[in-house]
Parts: structure tokens; sequence; C-alpha cells
């Protein structure tokens, strides 16, 4: 697969215009799909259903800072969906309205496992911390026959912006499911530098100084999901990450691929 350069790649702005471009053609085209209307109504109109479910997870991502090796993450898991809010691990979804298949959200997500200490390998000694961020910003998604397609674009403050696009499709056999999805994210070049640049005063031999630019990191995987009864279901979700050059560049980086895999239990009340 080719490097992505960031001045080969529309703007994250352009990005989310084509994710909307998409949606739409994929609206038009998936005659098979429900609708729920012709405009827009609020989440406020929308009859009010509550689920909700408790279970644990543990996920694997290999680092990809020279020398970290791979993280292991142990997760108690909460789910919630009614009218207006849907949650589930990390992220929490404030629904706004639909229209048709297309719905419109505000998400917040808590990035678990981002950032290092100094002690994690001998590549990060006498760095700074970095800090994982909570993630504010608006999403968009369109339900089709085709696939569901969602766009957000996300900030956290001095840790930068990020934007993603992803397409998945849901297959169901019985009490089984699978999910292949695919993804492209932009990375703003304040949050690849904040996570992966080297200040001129933590510069060292072997480590020189690097001011890092916006990136595109590039993913696929699936899921695969069995309902043992109607309250419990089990998930694994197994997928691989590209990173674009602005992330591989980095002095600390020696991983250019991130394998990764999430085995989640949940029972639904």
């Amino acid at each position: 697969m080719r490097t992505l350069h960031c001045c080969s790649l529309p703007a994250p702005w352009v990005m989310l215009s084509v994710g909307l471009g998409c949606g739409m053609m994929l609206a038009q085209s998936a005659s098979a799909a429900p609708s729920t209307g012709s405009g827009f109504t609020w989440q406020n109109t929308q009859e009010s259903t509550t689920q909700w479910g408790l279970g644990a997870g543990i996920g694997y991502h290999q680092s990809p800072y020279d020398g970290v090796g791979a993280k292991y993450s142990p997760l108690p898991l909460l789910y919630f969906d009614d009218k207006w809010l849907h949650f589930f691990a990390n992220q929490l979804d404030v629904k706004v309205g639909r229209w048709d298949t297309f719905s419109v959200s505000l998400r917040a997500r808590y990035a678990l496992g981002d950032g290092y200490k100094g002690s994690d390998a001998p590549i990060l000694s006498d760095m700074q911390t970095r800090k994982g961020a909570l993630w504010l910003g608006p999403t968009v998604a369109w339900q089709t026959a085709v696939g569901r397609l969602s766009v957000d674009y996300l900030l956290a403050g001095n840790k930068g912006q990020k934007a993603e696009i992803e397409l998945s499709k849901d297959f169901n056999y019985g009490h089984f499911s699978v999910e292949p999805h695919i993804a492209a994210a932009w990375l703003s070049g304040s949050n690849v530098d904040y996570y992966y640049g080297v200040k001129q005063d933590e510069a060292r031999p072997g480590r020189e100084a690097y001011t890092a630019t916006a990136s595109y990191n590039l993913s696929a995987g699936t899921r695969f999901g069995y309902r043992f009864t109607e309250h419990q279901s089990i998930s694994f979700d197994l997928g691989v990450t590209r990173l674009g050059s602005g992330i591989t560049d980095s002095p600390l980086v020696s991983e250019t691929w991130q394998p990764e895999a999430k085995l989640a239990y949940l029972y639904h009340f």
C-alpha cells in the first residue's frame, strides 16, 4: 500500500464534504433501507425506549513507539441507549435529530491508551509525559442497505483535532453477526506533534528534535458477534491501522502497522 502524504490529500473539511456526498448517494441507491420520514425531525419528537447492559472487555494493540511493544487494557463496560443518549465503553453520543436514514449527534470520547511516560521505553527516557485526551465534536451517520457511513470531527484543546470517515456493513446469521469496516482518519499537525514530536530540550543523541506534521491513517478490520441468549452476547473485533508518514517519520516510532483486537462480554438487561 502506498504511503499517504498530507500534501496530496484534501483538508479535513473536504473529507467531511466527501463523506456527506457519499452518504447521500448511498441513501439514494439503497432503496431497500427503511424510511422514517421525509424531513428532518428533532430528537425530542422521537419515541422513547431504554436499553442498557453491563460487561467486561480486554483490548490489545501494538504501540508504535520504539521498544514499548504490545499493550493489554482491561475495561469494565457499560452500555446505555435511550431517546437522547447512546453510551458504550469510552464513548457518549448525545442524539440531536434524524432525517430519514441520516442522523446527527454530538460526541464525547476519551482516548484510552494514548500517550506515554518516560519510563515506558529507553527511547522515551527524559521525555515529558504525554496524556490521553477527551475528544468532543459533531458526528453524522447514514444507515442504508449498502452500509453504515459515519463521519466525525473532534477537538481536544491543545492536543489538536481529528476527523474520521468509516464505512461498515453488518451481516446477521442467526445468533452470529459479522461486520467488516474500513476507515480513514486525519490527524492535525498539533495532535501528531503532541504525541510523536520531540521538543528541542528533549533531543538527545539518537533522538533528534522533530516537529510532526498532519497525518492520514488507514484502518480495516472485522467485528464478530455471538448472542448466547436473549440477554448475553460476546464480540471480537480484529483490525489493523496503517500509520501516516507524519507519525512514522518520528524518531520515537518504529512501527508502521498497528494490529489491534478487542474482546468483550455484555449482559443486556
